[in-house]
């Protein structure tokens, strides 16, 4: 008997791609935008906050992944 996490793609392989450079390039502004000394106003904006900006990337990273497990078999 197989056991299985229960986890299933949602999306075509190509999407998990597109996903995860999408991901990466969050985290990139994020890290960026957090190491800049700048204090302005439109960093109170929580969708602009780099704590967001990375954590959608990981997200996205992580879902990306789940929908590239048909390229593993």
């Amino acid at each position: 008997m197989k056991k299985s996490l229960g986890i299933d793609v949602m999306f075509p392989w190509e999407y998990g791609i597109i996903m995860i450079i999408i991901g990466i390039i969050f985290i990139i502004l994020g890290n960026r935008q957090s190491k800049s000394a700048d204090d302005v106003n439109i960093d109170k904006i929580p969708l602009t906050r780099p704590t967001t900006k990375i954590m959608i990337g990981g997200v996205l990273i992580v879902v990306g992944s789940i929908q590239l497990f048909p390229l593993i078999k």
